[in-house]
């Protein structure tokens, strides 16, 4: 192929000078001889009229060579004609123009002695090099198989281990083999696990605080009551009426546990329907203004324009009822509450402002977590159960939305939820 290409360039140099090698291209001459020598072989150039315009050999040059090979292929019957013996190659080739016309005949006899001792010597050293790969591949694999046994060991170490409940020690080390993805994402799963089974521990935890509390207040409420021979009406009706209190804060936390229990079933269903926003937001409004009044707290309502949304509605109104009513509760006597509606192609935003005693820093990422509050001595006060932030959240977050929250203590706190305006369930 070599040959062929390089037979193909030089007969185009002939070409375009015309065949005339020997009187005023000596270059061109000098590159003929080159690559003959470079082959060991001879080249013969034929013209149109059979005439041999150059002889490596210089033996023929003037002479005239016609005989079958090249009249077939001076005639254009045959692109080119190659002949192999043991020690040569003869190639036989058109010179050919831009028409497609043969203009003359190329004629390269390459020895084949340097090519067949260049195959040798390459068959040699591949046979070497194929060795020398195994040995490295076998290396190769007997160290990679060595890494991902002990990985592998070490993977059913641990998964035993999270099998018996053990997460407390439980990690893989970090590694750069095949296996890392999947350690990775075993520690990630593991971390995952530890931070649900801390979270389920302190929610048991607070979930038996909460209801022991009001119990315990009512039955230290009864046993005084017990202990006295003749209790005056007025501290009967007194210890009653505490009693009744009591027993209303254990139903509120009660109907809160079953509502986030609900929120929390993945089989949880909405019922999804469009609903005027701006009509939902009003009537909660009208709802909270009330208790807003008692301490002299302005609630106002800024629209930008009417929202439809496709969402639950029941599970809507409690998500943005917790949000109010925590603006009025948790705000400065004569504050305000700014509750805002705006809506883009895609989501409705509702964002709801106060300048009350905001939330340090430190806890903003817990606000959400149930039970959890900032101020135990308010919140229990304001009659907070420490759960509606966490149901807000849920109700949120069923609807393919999200919550953030911006606030600084002592100036207010900022909540804004991005609703999808149509439902995907």
């Amino acid at each position: 192929m070599l040959v062929q290409n390089q037979c193909t360039i030089m007969g185009n140099q002939i070409l375009v000078n015309q065949f005339t090698i020997d009187s005023m291209q000596d270059n061109l001459n000098v590159e003929i001889d080159q690559l003959a020598n470079m082959w060991e072989g001879r080249i013969l150039v034929v013209d149109s009229n059979y005439r041999i315009v150059k002889d490596t050999y210089t033996i023929d040059q003037g002479s005239y060579l016609v005989y079958d090979k090249v009249v077939r292929i001076m005639r254009g019957e045959k692109d080119k004609n190659i002949r192999m013996t043991e020690d040569y190659a003869e190639i036989v080739m058109p010179i050919v123009n831009s028409d497609k016309v043969v203009n003359g005949v190329m004629i390269a006899t390459v020895s084949l002695k340097d090519i067949a001792d260049t195959n040798a010597y390459i068959a040699q050293r591949a046979d070497l090099l194929v060795v020398l790969f195994s040995l490295m591949a076998l290396v190769a694999a007997y160290i990679i198989s060595n890494i991902s046994v002990r990985d592998i060991k070490k993977l059913d170490t641990q998964i035993a281990g999270l099998n018996e409940g053990q997460l407390e020690n439980l990690n893989i080390g970090s590694s750069k083999n095949e296996l890392s993805k999947l350690t990775d994402s075993f520690n990630m799963l593991v971390d995952r696990m530890r931070v649900s089974e801390e979270s389920r521990q302190e929610f048991v935890s607070n979930v038996s605080h909460e209801l022991k509390t009001p119990i315990t207040s009512m039955k230290v409420l009864a046993d005084s009551l017990l202990m006295q021979e003749e209790v005056p009406n007025e501290m009967y009706r007194e210890f009653m009426a505490d009693m009744v209190e009591e027993i209303d804060r254990e139903s509120k936390i009660i109907n809160d546990l079953l509502t986030l229990v609900k929120m929390d079933k993945k089989a949880a269903e909405l019922n999804v329907k469009p609903v005027n926003i701006n009509a939902l937001l009003e009537l909660l409004l009208k709802r909270i203004k009330p208790l807003a009044a008692k301490r002299n707290i302005e609630v106002v309502l800024e629209s930008f324009r009417e929202v439809i949304g496709e969402v639950d509605e029941v599970k809507l109104s409690l998500a943005f009822s917790n949000l109010i009513e925590n603006a009025v509760k948790y705000n400065n006597d004569g504050g305000n509450v700014h509750v805002s509606l705006n809506a883009d192609h895609k989501f409705f935003y509702v964002k709801v402002q106060d300048d009350g005693v905001g939330i340090p820093e430190e806890c903003q990422t817990q606000v959400f977590e149930r039970f959890y509050r900032v101020d135990k001595a308010r919140s229990r006060e304001t009659g907070g159960t420490g759960l509606g932030l966490a149901i807000t959240r849920n109700a949120i977050l069923m609807h393919k939305g999200a919550i953030k929250l911006y606030s600084e203590p002592g100036e207010g706190t900022t909540f804004t939820v991005r609703i999808p305006l149509k439902y995907v369930s």
